[in-house]
């Protein structure tokens, strides 16, 4: 399963892939001082900054965002996919527990088109610990120049190895970084979400 590979390689290095957790599982950064992925200038477009879906618990679902395809239109390359297994769901915003059958409409929009940022509804929704909701963010379209000094080069490299979700949960000004599987060869963040709020792709 997912899960239990995203698991294994936040354990062990593999080729091409890092993880970025640290000793400390919940280091955390104000507002001023996370510097959030943004998109390159020549990245497409989103087809759409929101998209919106029902789940139910008992059966797996998923849902995903994507650029916009530059010759047709429309869909492109994947931007992020959501994924809830089937026993996922686990307590509403309010605290009740989910019962087989019981459905939630989730919602994920992108808070600003030139970053890789996003706000999962409803706030609060929280998925089964054991068996949590799972996270993936594309990050090929992003611009490579992480430090801004014009060239894309070795100090870009060892910015893009920093590279992880973080989670903010407002009106906190605080960042907590999430301990996600940098794929650096596919540019690629997977993490485990257990609750929902804001997250985003940065260093």
């Amino acid at each position: 399963m997912r899960h239990l590979i995203l698991a294994l390689a936040a354990l062990v290095s593999v080729a091409g892939c890092s993880s970025s957790s640290a000793p400390n599982p919940s280091p955390s950064l104000p507002s001023d001082q996370l510097h959030v992925v943004v998109q390159d200038s020549t990245a497409p477009p989103l087809y759409s900054n929101t998209t919106s879906q029902l789940f139910t618990a008992g059966q797996n679902a998923d849902v995903r965002l994507y650029y916009r395809d530059p010759t047709s239109g429309g869909y492109g390359d994947e931007l992020l996919r959501f994924e809830v297994p089937g026993d996922g769901l686990f307590r509403r915003p309010d605290g009740t527990a989910f019962q087989t059958g019981d459905t939630v409409r989730i919602t994920i929009t992108v808070l600003d088109p030139k970053k890789l940022q996003f706000e999962f509804q409803p706030a609060g929704l929280q998925f089964n610990p054991n068996d949590p909701a799972r996270l993936r963010i594309e990050y090929q379209h992003d611009d490579h120049d992480y430090n801004g000094d014009g060239v894309v080069d070795a100090a870009d490299s060892a910015i893009q190895h920093q590279l992880d979700a973080w989670k903010n949960d407002p009106p906190s000004t605080l960042w907590f970084k999430q301990g996600a599987v940098n794929f650096e060869s596919l540019e690629e963040i997977d993490v485990n979400i257990v609750s929902f709020s804001q997250y985003a792709v940065a260093w």
